[in-house]
């Protein structure tokens, strides 16, 4: 069963995050919120060909841990597939 939300009619809530131009552990640092909503645009992720889905999953960690709610935008069929065979999709909502 894929987990996705409708997109929010403001997204001017959330701050979109590049995992290619950043760590995740300094995007929550660096952000400061208690709570920050973060969109993953996974479409055009370079780590993710690279460096591989088990990275992009745990910058996803990282960032969740962080106390971020990470939504996700334009996953492709196996980081989608990885997601929900780990118990992550509900955890990464798709948008």
């Amino acid at each position: 069963m894929r987990t996705t939300l409708s997109p929010p009619a403001a997204l001017a809530s959330f701050t979109l995050v590049n995992l290619d131009e950043v760590e995740a552990t300094f995007v929550v640092r660096d952000l400061g919120l208690d709570a920050p909503q973060l969109l993953i645009d996974c479409s055009r992720l370079r780590c993710l060909r690279q460096l591989g889905v088990s990275y992009v999953v745990s910058q996803l960690l990282v960032l969740h841990q962080g106390g971020a709610r990470v939504f996700l935008v334009n996953v492709d069929p196996v980081l989608h597939r990885c997601l929900r065979l780990l118990r992550l999709d509900t955890l990464f909502p798709l948008v």
